[in-house]
């Protein structure tokens, strides 16, 4: 009997969330049956199957953890083999029995946003407020036991001047030109990347924490007003702040103290060519609706 933790990768807007859910397709359902039908568990109970976390429906990831055990020998392109192409097991690494994958070092969030009248220099401003501890309870859509959480660090990378970002990626890749793949984008939605890494995150925090980002680079809202939904008061009042979409956000990567994944190539070349393929659909797409558009 081994255990081993993976890396998974996903398109979220294909799922219904990461969770398991009566009569719907989700990532951890895909995972959980594909394992079962092609014998390495007989069950997540008995595969002692866990996660690093449950991403919402649209979420997309590159760096989810998943760990269980079998008797099996573990092939990581095997299981790939039968998984659907939109989830793919990236990494491998042998863990402990005891492994839990949800107590992490690090998570690192990326949510894009697009170049639509938003002040790069507010959301630089805005996003030093949020590094460091404090109380998120205005930034999660339901109480829990502790609503205190630390932000590491935040990072805004615009796409059109900063395309240099090697160093944070969990894996070699080559550079993506959006001049050279999409040569008519439009300014407005070349996209901009804003980097949050943390411990933990509570449900729906990056997204509402998006919100109030491009709320004030847009002028919607005061520093006074970001500052009073970090610091709530004691009469237990909450702020609605609207979640903004799943779809924009990635979970790029979840780290581990002494463990050490290892990224298949062959795993990590086909879900590329899967990307690209996807890519190629949205361009065709992208020059008929531009056609038609033409055309009045």
């Amino acid at each position: 009997m081994k255990r081993r933790a993976f890396k998974v990768g996903y398109i979220g807007s294909n799922f219904y969330g990461f969770q398991r859910q009566p009569n719907l397709r989700t990532v951890e359902g895909e995972i959980i049956d594909t394992l079962i039908d092609i014998g390495y568990m007989e069950s997540p109970e008995d595969g002692r199957f866990r996660i690093a976390g449950r991403t919402d429906g649209g979420v997309n990831s590159l760096g989810n953890v998943v760990s269980f055990q079998s008797e099996e020998e573990f092939h990581i392109n095997k299981i790939n083999s039968h998984l659907p192409d939109d989830v793919q097991f990236l990494a491998e690494a042998p863990v402990r029995f005891g492994f839990k994958p949800r107590y992490a070092k690090e998570r690192w969030y990326r949510y894009i946003l697009f170049n639509n009248d938003i002040d790069l220099e507010k959301l630089k401003e805005v996003s030093k407020l949020f590094v460091g501890t404090h109380n998120f309870t205005n930034f999660t859509k339901r109480y829990q036991k502790t609503t205190v959480r630390t932000i590491n660090k935040i990072n805004i990378i615009d796409t059109k001047i900063d395309v240099d970002e090697r160093l944070n990626r969990p894996y070699k890749t080559n550079d993506f030109d959006f001049n050279q793949n999409f040569p008519n984008l439009n300014e407005s939605y070349r996209p901009i990347f804003i980097d949050v890494y943390g411990e933990s995150f509570l449900w729906n925090m990056v997204r509402k924490m998006m919100r109030v980002f491009l709320d004030y680079s847009m002028g919607k809202l005061t520093l006074d007003d970001v500052n009073n939904y970090l610091n709530p008061g004691g009469d237990d009042k909450r702020e609605n702040i609207k979640v903004l979409s799943g779809e924009n956000l990635i979970l790029m990567d979840t780290i581990y103290d002494n463990i050490k994944f290892k990224y298949d190539d062959y795993a990590v070349e086909k879900f590329k060519r899967y990307l690209a393929s996807q890519m190629v659909y949205h361009q065709k797409s992208y020059g008929i609706v531009e056609s038609i558009l033409n055309s009045f």
